[in-house]
């Protein structure tokens, strides 16, 4: 299992706008694709972050789900025009730390 750790710095603005923009996303391509399992979508306090973290079976999973037409098509200028930049980074490692 990978995960990937996408920050969007945003307008403050127009956080909840990018939001709904990421959502959509999230409800409409990724959660069908192939290797998806789980996300969650945050937004930070400060009105200037949304960050996803999402998990996948694999990268080339990751990597399938980019190419799709469905994908494309939402990253138009309307998903874009709150966002100021993209961080996004995959990772494959961790330690899982709980209260239990």
């Amino acid at each position: 299992m990978i995960t990937v750790v996408n920050v969007f710095t945003v307008l403050p603005e127009k956080q909840e706008q990018a939001l709904k923009n990421i959502q959509k996303l999230y409800f409409e391509v990724v959660k069908h694709q192939p290797g998806f399992i789980a996300a969650k979508l945050l937004k930070s306090d400060d009105g200037t972050r949304v960050t996803a973290i999402a998990n996948w079976e694999t990268t080339q999973q990751l990597a399938a789900m980019k190419n799709t037409q469905g994908f494309k098509d939402l990253h138009n200028q309307e998903f874009f025009d709150a966002i100021v930049s993209v961080d996004p980074h995959v990772y494959s490692n961790g330690i899982e730390v709980s209260s239990n």
